[in-house]
């Protein structure tokens, strides 16, 4: 199964990785953030930043905390660090190969300050320098840069300072436990636009620059600034940031965007999150993100005249968060959107009946292919993906086993699942064993535990992967 979606780096790393020994970060990190406060201002010939960014850091544990462990992008360089008094913080920094991944090379900053027993610090970080991307890595979809054509700053890059030491593991870890407010200050020349997820506080135009400040409507995991020659549209839940010469393309998904997420809505139930969506599309090949305010959509999903990968973000939108009691989500998540884009556009396309079944056997001999030149995936149950580095397999076979539940329990058992799990756990997060659980005492249907036992904990799925049984075998299997 094609894989169309570009991830962000957190999760880029860990299929990369494919089972490579990292090093454990500590289960219990003590620090999160809490709050950004970025402004930045560019040289746009030369490609380089200037950045001050103001960050809240929290320790949450009843022990002291002596040093603050922080990344940026290789070529960039923090100048000064002060503490909320104003007063010069000692700092280190250089440049390292990250622990699990050692092509990707970052600077590692560690700021030398205690942050006191369950409070609160805030640390001025002056930062600048240039930004090139990742694609010298294997992470082709960051092609990160500054440019008055299209600049793009977000966590994929560490264009901004990201709270985690250089390592694969503890990186997933830190980024899965940080929920943050945000405020910022972005100044461009007057012919560029600035587009964020955030609600736009003010524009000023003064001298030829525009200066924009954006706040975040709800607490995020990342922050994604675009800047180009931006057109912009709005309707009632979806705003969108196009280039000018996608106006068609652009209309267009604004149209389905809205119909998807009625759509969505009928099968899932209202959204928690009241505020608008933004769209926001950016260069061909740079990837697909999804958070609960913003979507970057690449050019190429624009111009392909296939929506599917705007569906598969907006059913991002339903996601509880996934913390596992121990070790990393598995991303069975990507699964469900992967198998839900495809419904979508078979539902709003009746020539293409039975798409999503379709897809799904394709699935089933790509994943042999895979398997079979991975031959260790024949012995890590989905449920440890994201612990093995895995987590990549998550789109083709959780593609899979969802619409195995689709067609043996049916739309309407099926959708009051994931409804009844977005209703009890959106505003806690749950574990893959809380969702499993609901499925079992939700539908109490006979065959269930079997089901997830042998998708999810075991690897007896991976007969049926062998033997290239189809969705129709499967089912039957689960039904006779």
């Amino acid at each position: 199964m094609k894989r169309t979606i570009a991830l962000s780096v957190l999760f880029f790393i860990s299929t990369l990785c494919l089972g490579q020994k990292t090093d454990s970060p500590q289960q219990d990190f003590p620090l999160v953030v809490n709050h950004y406060d970025l402004e930045l201002s560019f040289n746009f010939q030369k490609g380089f930043l200037n950045g001050i960014c103001d960050i809240k850091i929290e320790n949450k544990s009843d022990s002291l905390v002596t040093e603050v462990p922080l990344l940026l992008y290789r070529l960039m360089k923090v100048s000064s660090v002060q503490n909320q008094q104003g007063e010069d913080v000692p700092f280190t920094q250089s440049v390292v190969s990250f622990n699990g991944f050692e092509v990707l090379q970052v600077n590692s900053v560690l700021i030398n300050e205690n942050i006191r027993p369950n409070s609160i610090s805030t640390f001025r970080i002056h930062y600048n320098g240039y930004l090139l991307g990742y694609q010298e890595t294997g992470m082709n979809y960051v092609k990160d840069r500054i440019s008055p054509e299209f600049t793009l700053i977000r966590n994929d890059a560490f264009s901004f300072p990201v709270l985690s030491k250089p390592s694969d593991t503890f990186l997933m870890r830190s980024i899965a436990s940080n929920y943050f407010s945000y405020k910022l200050s972005v100044t461009v020349p007057e012919s560029l636009v600035v587009a964020n997820g955030g609600r736009l506080v003010s524009k000023k135009t003064e001298n030829g620059l525009s200066n924009y400040k954006y706040e975040s409507k709800k607490l995020n995991w990342r922050i994604d600034i675009a800047i180009s020659s931006y057109k912009f549209e709005s309707t009632e839940r979806l705003d969108i940031y196009y280039f000018p010469d996608d106006s068609t393309c652009a209309g267009t998904f604004l149209a389905l965007g809205n119909k998807a997420m009625q759509l969505y809505t009928q099968w899932w139930g209202k959204l928690k999150n009241d505020n608008s969506i933004t769209l926001i599309e950016t260069e061909k090949q740079s990837g697909g993100q999804a958070d609960e305010t913003a979507i970057l959509l690449p050019q190429d999903a624009f111009n392909a005249n296939d929506y599917t990968q705007l569906y598969h973000e907006l059913a991002h939108l339903w996601n509880v968060k996934i913390v596992e009691k121990e070790g990393l989500s598995p991303r069975w998540e990507e699964g469900l959107s992967s198998f839900s884009q495809y419904c979508v556009d078979e539902y709003f396309n009746p020539d293409k009946a039975g798409l999503t079944e379709k897809v799904a056997n394709g699935a089933i001999k790509g994943l042999k292919r895979e398997f079979n030149s991975d031959t260790e995936m024949y012995h890590i149950p989905m449920c440890e993906y994201g612990n093995k580095g895995k987590a990549g397999y998550s789109y083709s076979q959780g593609m899979v086993m969802f619409t195995v539940l689709f067609k043996w329990l049916g739309q309407e058992k099926f959708n009051m699942a994931i409804r009844s799990f977005y209703d009890k756990y959106h505003s806690t997060g749950a574990t893959t064993k809380d969702f499993t659980k609901l499925w079992e005492e939700t539908l109490p249907t006979k065959g269930l535990k079997e089901f997830f036992d042998d998708w999810v904990y075991t690897t007896n799925y991976t007969s049926f992967i062998k033997n290239d049984n189809t969705i129709d075998e499967i089912v039957k299997h689960y039904t006779e």
